[in-house]
C-alpha cells in the first residue's frame, strides 16, 4: 500500500508514524511545501522571547529522523498543486518543476491558515502572522533589528496569550484585541480571571472588539 500525506507538521507526521506502527510494509510519503517539519506552534513564542535560544527545541526532528527511525520519506519544499481522486494522482511543484505521483490512500493534513485582516496597512513590514516557523523567524529577526517598544496582538487564543507574555518579557507595551472574550474556548469565569490577570500585568485588553 502506498500512502501519501500532504503536510508534515504535527498532524501529518503523527499520522505517518501511527500508520507505520500498524503496517510495517506500507510505503509512506509526506509532501510538505515549507522547509521545516514536525513542530508544535505553542513552542514558537518562547523562541521569539529568547526563553529558549535552541532552534532544535522548536523544530526537534527533520526528514532524516523519520527516514531512519520509521522508514517514512518526507519531501520538504514540495507543494501539492492538485489532486485527481479518480486517477489517485497528485501534481506537485518543487524547485525543479512539476511532478506527478500516485497513491492508494491519501491523507490531507495541511492544518489551518492565517487570515490577514483586510485593513489599511496590513501589508506593512511590521505586521506579521504567526502560523509557521518562517513566520517565527521573521518576527524574531524584526525584533532584533528594529527593537520595537510596543506590540498589538489580534487574537487571544493560546498562541496569542503566549505571544503576549513573550512581548512583555522583551519589555514591550502590549495590547490584545479579542473579537469576543479572552480565550473564548474556556468558561466565562476563567476568561474573566485571565483578563484581569493580564490587566494587572500592564497589558491593554480590548474584548468584544473587531479590527
Amino acid at each position: 500500500m502506498r500512502v501519501i500525506i500532504i503536510g508534515a507538521v504535527a498532524a501529518g507526521t503523527s499520522a505517518a508514524t501511527e500508520i507505520r506502527r500498524n503496517d510495517k510494509e506500507a510505503e509512506i510519503i509526506i509532501y510538505e511545501k515549507d522547509k521545516y517539519i514536525s513542530y508544535a506552534g505553542c513552542g514558537m513564542p518562547y523562541y521569539i522571547s529568547n526563553e529558549t535560544d535552541n532552534f532544535s527545541s522548536v523544530v526537534p526532528r527533520d526528514s532524516e529522523f523519520f527516514k531512519e527511525k520509521h522508514d517514512i520519506n518526507i519531501y520538504t519544499e514540495h507543494e501539492v498543486l492538485s489532486v485527481n481522486p479518480e486517477n489517485k494522482t497528485l501534481k506537485i511543484k518543487n524547485s525543479s518543476g512539476e511532478i506527478t505521483d500516485r497513491y492508494d490512500k491519501l491523507i490531507i493534513a495541511t492544518g489551518a491558515m492565517s487570515v490577514k485582516p483586510d485593513l489599511k496597512g496590513a501589508d506593512r513590514d511590521n505586521v506579521f502572522m504567526l502560523r509557521n516557523i518562517n513566520d517565527m523567524i521573521q518576527i524574531k529577526n524584526y525584533i532584533q533589528e528594529k527593537k520595537p517598544s510596543s506590540a498589538v496582538i489580534v487574537g487571544s487564543g493560546f498562541i496569542g496569550l503566549e505571544m503576549c507574555e513573550s512581548f512583555k518579557l522583551l519589555g514591550m507595551d502590549v495590547t490584545i484585541i479579542a473579537r469576543s472574550k479572552v480565550s473564548k474556548g474556556i468558561d466565562n469565569e476563567l476568561s474573566l480571571y485571565i483578563e484581569e490577570h493580564l490587566r494587572e500585568k500592564g497589558v491593554n485588553v480590548y474584548t468584544n472588539t473587531k479590527t
